[in-house]
């Protein structure tokens, strides 16, 4: 039986949502506040021993804890997105992707700015900031799991745009 041409057809088998599209768009949105909940219990177990370590962890909680403004709002919008991709692919992909493109930019601000802080003269830094400045190592391991936020929230975008969505046929 032939269907009617006013019908949303598929071109492809693999057109469209499938259920790892959202499964990827949850865990990419989550990636901020994990990092938030590891820092904190790697705080409470490194304990304030005055390490390098420590001060990456609270510089993670520091940035977590404020960031959460900003964090909490990107992460509605790509969890909203990744809702609505069974039912409404493109709105669920535009949503998803402009959550994961604010992430990156945010991401990689917080690189730009870590890396930024490291290379500023000692004497132009601000003697009551809330956090003391990180050593290389420590702005190494600082900025790594936001290079993996960009990265992922990347591979993400790629994905859900390589894919085509509906065609309608005739």
């Amino acid at each position: 039986m032939a269907e009617p041409a006013n019908r949303t057809l598929l071109l492809k088998a693999r057109v469209g949502w499938q259920r790892r599209d959202s499964v990827q768009v949850i865990w990419v949105a989550l990636l901020p506040l994990m990092l938030l909940v590891v820092s904190l219990l790697g705080a409470f177990v490194e304990g304030n021993r005055g390490t390098w370590v420590g001060d990456v962890l609270a510089m993670w909680n520091l940035v977590g804890i404020f960031g959460l403004v900003v964090f909490i709002p990107l992460v509605v919008v790509s969890l909203f997105g990744a809702g609505v991709l069974p039912s409404k692919f493109h709105l669920g992909r535009w949503l998803s992707s402009l959550g994961s493109s604010a992430m990156m930019l945010i991401a990689g601000a917080l690189v730009v700015g870590a890396i930024a802080d490291l290379t500023t003269p000692p004497e132009r830094r601000d003697p009551n900031s809330w956090a003391g400045p990180l050593s290389l190592l420590g702005t190494a391991l600082f900025v790594v799991p936001y290079l993996v936020m960009v990265a992922a929230n990347m591979i993400v975008i790629v994905f859900l745009w390589k894919r085509p969505a509906l065609v309608r046929a005739g």
